[in-house]
């Protein structure tokens, strides 16, 4: 017990030093939410979460039943613009270009399928403004045949109506549209959505067409301009040619330049013969038997030349032989003299010839440069024309190349046209739809019910945000660095049923009307809470606190009851215990007031004697009471006058334990007054009704006037965390008990 009432003296001492150098302090602190404290939130605030929920589930509800069911068609297109024709007119990679534009192109086809035309040939196709279903208040009569009739203003409203129920949009990835129309007429969607693709393919398809016939008849005029400007060019490239003796097809291609390159070869081929020729002539000139021999060939200078030889050889032989003087030497020579004779002739008719040879080269060389010089001449005068002649035909073959190119693209683009005119394609044609989109019942009355949920929990914790209330001893602490004494649960005994005995205003006759839970109901949740809160006090000091004061903020707070419970409990526990009632404005214990001598009385008549202490309880002789009787004038002087410290003075002496019950702290100085004489205070709160500020400053008014705190006291707590087991143990613990007390009897 000592180490018990060491370790809550220390811990009361470190919370009460923190309260005193906390005086600052102007809200709770921080802290960290957890899903308890959510659900506690949600608990408290049940009631405006649950009508908001139903006030939402049922106005989803009714839209889920009373909503006109509307009915969706939808068709698809496949809009492919790799597949659209150029008209023939570019020879560009269609892949590359359509794969670059491919979302835009597809964008533009979506915006043409929205746009008012295409609407406009949907209701004028389908009548759209004559159908009640559709046009609503703005129905046209049947006099009305087109949309061009209406007013200015009457149109928008239409047409705005058809956007509302149309809707393109390209399916994400692929080059798919999906074309949904929305009606209460199942057939009127099916038409509209199947009306939107015809008259948007028909409006693609009379634009290209229409495009096309309108560059056929641009190309057709263009090609008859180019065409005559060609024929103007070839006419003048004929009549250069007239004039310079152009017969060839170019300027290189032509009489005076082929005549030009002949001669040029002839002049090489007759300068060279006439160099050979000349060569020959020279060595013929050197009288040089062999040499002639060797550069002209002849037979009748060879055998000559072997007769020479034979002739030689046998002369050479005789003479070595017979030598000079022999006969037949002289025949020989004589016969090598005429042979010598013959050659010298042969090689002068060679010479003569080669001669003439030479010369007739020579002068048909001459012949042939001066026709190469002429015709030289004639090539240069055909250079200075040549750039105009190439001008011109250039102008020929360009002329003639486009005006070609444009009549075979003329005709392919006139193929096109037909063949290729659109690059759209249906996948899926709208067909009668089987069920209405809207409403969809169970899915809006989930969403309701989950939608009313989610409201509803926002709202709870935006009332909770707001609410200043303090619901939990966590935050009493937060706030104001108070220790927690106790948590009482909420009792409906002692909660309305004791008010309303406590004030009547009747006169007690009995003692059996002094009820508190504590006595009534020994063994429920709320006894345990009052022997807590008095175990606590016990050991908050050393010695215990004799004069314990109990008071709150404001009232309504239950300080009465929390008084007349721990008095009970002391009381319980043996201890002579008297109980004040020194509210003396507005006493919770009036059905005393009567009982003389009261608080009032005394401080007239003097202490009185112990016979006068009320008894309101028979089975503890050692709870006393004294009722606060009749207001007086001052009360917060009789309170601090010198006549109420004598009389606590001797219930000091006379008394283990005198619990006094005051007025609120902040309405009045009452309880600042006993609390500065009284060894320790209780500061008594209740669940949703003490405001946080409130509680704040009710501390640091009572810290101001030197009040020991010892701590609170949270009152009326509904669904306390700390009794959530209580059904079945203290059923049990209550039933034993009982059967031990039988036992005894």
């Amino acid at each position: 017990m000592d180490i018990q009432r060491s370790l809550a003296r220390q811990t009361h001492d470190q919370i009460s030093a923190w309260s005193q150098g906390a005086n600052e302090w102007r809200g709770i602190a921080p802290q960290q939410v957890s899903f308890v404290d959510i659900m506690r939130t949600i608990a408290r605030r049940k009631v405006p979460i649950i009508c908001f929920a139903a006030i939402i589930f049922c106005a989803a509800a009714s839209y889920a039943f009373l909503k006109t069911p509307t009915y969706e068609g939808v068709a698809r297109l496949q809009i492919d613009p790799t597949r659209s024709s150029n008209l023939g007119l570019t020879d560009s990679d269609k892949s590359t270009s359509a794969s670059s534009d491919t979302d835009s192109h597809v964008a533009t086809e979506v915006a043409i399928i929205q746009s008012e035309t295409v609407a406009r040939q949907v209701m004028e196709s389908l009548k759209l403004y004559a159908n009640p279903q559709f046009a609503g208040k703005d129905v046209t009569p049947a006099a009305v045949k087109s949309l061009s009739e209406l007013g200015p203003a009457q149109r928008q409203r239409l047409f705005a109506a058809f956007y509302d129920d149309l809707t393109a949009k390209v399916v994400p990835n692929t080059q798919v549209v999906e074309i949904r129309f929305r009606s209460t007429n199942p057939m009127m969607a099916r038409d509209a959505a199947n009306s939107v693709i015809d008259e948007y393919m028909q409006r693609n398809f009379h634009a290209r067409v229409d495009g096309t016939a309108q560059i056929s008849q641009w190309l057709s005029a263009e090609m008859e301009e180019i065409r005559a400007n060609t024929t103007a060019s070839q006419q003048k490239l004929a009549d250069f040619q007239k004039a310079n003796n152009l017969l060839g097809t170019d300027e290189s291609n032509n009489i005076v330049t082929d005549r030009l390159k002949q001669l040029n070869e002839e002049l090489t081929q007759a300068e060279a013969d006439r160099i050979i020729k000349e060569g020959r002539f020279r060595l013929a000139r050197t009288s040089n038997p062999e040499l002639i021999a060797a550069v002209v060939p002849s037979t009748t200078l060879q055998v000559l030349r072997t007769q020479q030889a034979e002739l030689q050889a046998q002369y050479a032989q005789l003479s070595s032989k017979f030598g000079d003087g022999y006969p037949k030497l002289l025949e020989l020579q004589s016969q090598l003299d005429h042979l010598n004779s013959s050659i010298q002739t042969e090689g002068g008719n060679i010479e003569k010839r080669l001669a003439n040879e030479y010369g007739a080269a020579a002068k048909a060389e001459a012949m042939i440069r001066a026709d190469f010089e002429n015709q030289k001449m004639d090539a240069f005068k055909l250079n200075e024309n040549a750039a105009q002649y190439a001008n011109l035909r250039h102008q020929v073959d360009s002329g003639q190349q486009l005006y070609d190119t444009l009549q075979l693209k003329l005709k392919e683009a006139g193929i096109a046209s037909g063949l290729n005119s659109s690059f759209v394609g249906i996948v899926d044609r709208a067909q009668i739809p089987d069920k209405p989109v809207e409403p969809r019942k169970f899915l809006d009355l989930g969403l309701g019910l989950g939608a009313g949920l989610f409201g509803g929990l926002l709202l709870g914790f935006v009332l909770d945000t707001f609410d200043d209330t303090i619901h939990t001893s966590g935050e009493i602490e937060s706030a104001t660095a108070i220790m927690e004494l106790s948590s009482v649960p909420f009792h409906i005994g002692s909660s309305a049923g004791d008010r309303k005995l406590l004030s009547s205003g009747g006169t007690m006759q009995s003692t059996s009307k002094f009820d508190p839970i504590s006595a009534r109901e020994p063994n429920g949740p709320g006894a345990e809470a009052y022997r807590s809160l008095g175990s606590l006090i016990l050991l908050s000091m050393e010695p215990p606190p004799k004069v314990v004061v109990v008071t709150s903020a404001v009232p309504g707070e239950g300080k009465s009851t929390v008084s007349s419970n721990l008095a009970t409990t002391l009381a319980q526990w043996g201890r002579r215990v008297l109980l004040i009632d020194a509210d003396l404005r507005r006493s919770s214990f009036q059905p005393y007031a009567g009982l003389k001598p009261n608080l009032s009385g005394m401080f007239a008549n003097g202490p009185g004697e112990k016979h006068c202490r009320y008894q309101p309880l028979a089975n503890l002789p050692n709870l006393h009471m004294v009722s606060a009787g009749i207001r007086p004038t001052d009360p917060t002087g009789v309170l601090d006058s010198a006549r109420m410290q004598e009389l606590m003075s001797t219930w000091r002496a006379e008394y283990d334990h005198v619990v006094v019950d005051t007025p609120p702290v902040l309405p009045f100085a009452d309880a600042i007054v006993l609390a500065a004489h009284a060894d320790g205070v209780i500061l008594v709160t209740r669940s949703g009704v003490t405001q946080t500020k409130a509680l704040i400053r009710a501390k640091h008014v009572l810290a101001r006037s030197g009040a020991n705190i010892l701590g609170f006291v949270l009152n009326a707590v509904r669904r306390p965390e700390y009794y959530n087991a209580y059904p079945a143990y203290y059923q049990s613990m209550g039933s034993t008990h009982s059967d031990t007390h039988q036992k005894k009897n």
